[in-house]
């Protein structure tokens, strides 16, 4: 029910509508739901529903990874690719630079607080479409502007999952309290995660060789996503970067890859829901500095994702005119970020730092962070297209009127001859 009837809200602000859409009010009810609020559902229940989560992962990971289609990548010029990859770097040394300094300045050096930094900063370089695309929709929005736009938010996740992953091969859920010498480890866990993905999309591959029935092919996807991030999470890995590559795989060596993108995108939102409501139910507010930090969370990715793209627009050659304030059409973040988040409470769900559980604070502090994101963001991007002259001031006036029709002719204007 809540797949069909709650991810749209045409008559909701625009900020709420996006929040609505991307189903994040999903984790609220999770919460009431859960042993931090009404308990309904008990703690044992939660855990015994971990496989579940886990499924939610793989489904994630593996729909992400199904859009690096070559082919279609190539449509778009180096630049456009650079773009998308250099700003969400920027934004990860920039995020985890002030970061550092304000940990050292409070006092935090250990390892736990330098890991959940990573893992903040890993979220805070992801953009999601969804609000672009959803601005887009509604004033019914087309230029080179909006193309860039979408294509670095629909891209820039590669970079936070590559970097959560990096944060998981460096700090083992055994060894992170130990102050070991784990950077000899990296290549070895980057390896054994890119060796998994590959691995587990070759088995899908191999199951759909011969054109499977629909139920099967629902039954094979299923199948794949929670055994590829179950392995990844038993073996301390990030189930999202192993199941991107999955993905990844999938999309570029399949010849059912229309048919399988097609069974995923029916499936999405009810997997999506699913997940979003057992993550409500591991969310918790263990203090109130959450809030806070929630704030400088978001302030802090605003801030990089504005300097990073500016940076990045200033470094490389378009053959258009981008706008320098470019980053603040990429503050709304979307559910791979909170899909991160959820995957280090999986992992590393038994850290403490200064009494408090380290993982349950970063997903608070980043679940409200990305309410923030979703809310304020599409107001920035109306910002950045209207300055690029690709929201028309007719369509803002035909929409405020209410008259659809109007709009769409002065977006969409009839051709003389």
């Amino acid at each position: 029910m809540g797949a069909r009837f709650t991810f749209s809200r045409q008559r909701t602000p625009l900020g709420p509508r996006l929040l609505f859409r991307t189903g994040t009010h999903f984790l609220i009810v999770g919460f009431l739901i859960g042993p931090a609020g009404l308990g309904l559902v008990t703690e044992q229940a939660t855990g015994q529903l971990l496989p579940f989560l886990a499924l939610g992962l793989g489904w994630v990971g593996f729909q992400f990874g199904l859009q690096l289609d070559r082919e279609n990548l190539r449509l778009f010029a180096a630049s456009y690719h650079a773009l998308a990859i250099g700003q969400a770097a920027i934004t990860f040394a920039l995020f985890f630079g002030v970061g550092w300094t304000i940990l050292t300045i409070a006092g935090l050096t250990d390892r736990v607080a330098h890991l959940l930094l990573l893992g903040a900063a890993s979220t805070a370089a992801v953009t999601a479409p969804a609000g672009i695309a959803m601005v887009s929709s509604n004033f019914m929005v087309k230029g080179h502007v909006r193309d860039l736009l979408f294509f670095v938010a629909s891209v820039d996740a590669v970079f936070g999952i590559f970097a959560l992953q990096v944060t998981y091969s460096l700090y083992r859920h055994d060894s992170v309290t130990a102050d070991a010498g784990l950077l000899a480890q990296l290549g070895f866990f980057l390896a054994v995660a890119l060796g998994l993905g590959i691995l587990c999309g070759i088995i899908f591959l191999w199951l759909v060789r011969v054109r499977p029935a629909a139920e099967e092919l629902v039954l094979y996807l299923l199948g794949i996503c929670a055994f590829a991030a179950g392995a990844a999470l038993q073996w301390g890995l990030s189930p999202l970067f192993v199941s991107m590559v999955m993905g990844a795989m999938v999309a570029n060596m399949g010849r059912r890859r229309q048919r399988v993108s097609a069974v995923l995108r029916r499936w999405e939102k009810p997997v999506y829901v699913t997940f979003l409501l057992l993550a409500g139910a591991l969310l918790q507010i263990p203090s109130w500095w959450v809030l806070p930090l929630a704030m400088a969370y978001a302030l802090l990715r605003f801030a990089s994702k504005a300097v990073a793209a500016a940076t990045m627009v200033s470094l490389l050659p378009f053959d258009m005119d981008v706008p320098k304030r470019l980053g603040l059409g990429l503050i709304p973040q979307g559910g791979i970020s909170l899909a991160m988040a959820v995957s280090g409470v999986l992992l590393y769900s038994d850290l403490q730092i200064r009494g408090l559980e380290a993982e349950a604070t970063l997903l608070a502090v980043i679940v409200i962070g990305v309410m923030l994101s979703e809310i304020t963001g599409p107001f920035l991007t109306i910002r950045v297209l209207r300055r690029a002259g690709e929201i028309s001031l007719q369509v803002e006036q035909a929409i405020a009127e209410g008259d659809t029709s109007k709009a769409r002719l002065a977006a969409f204007p009839p051709r003389s001859g």
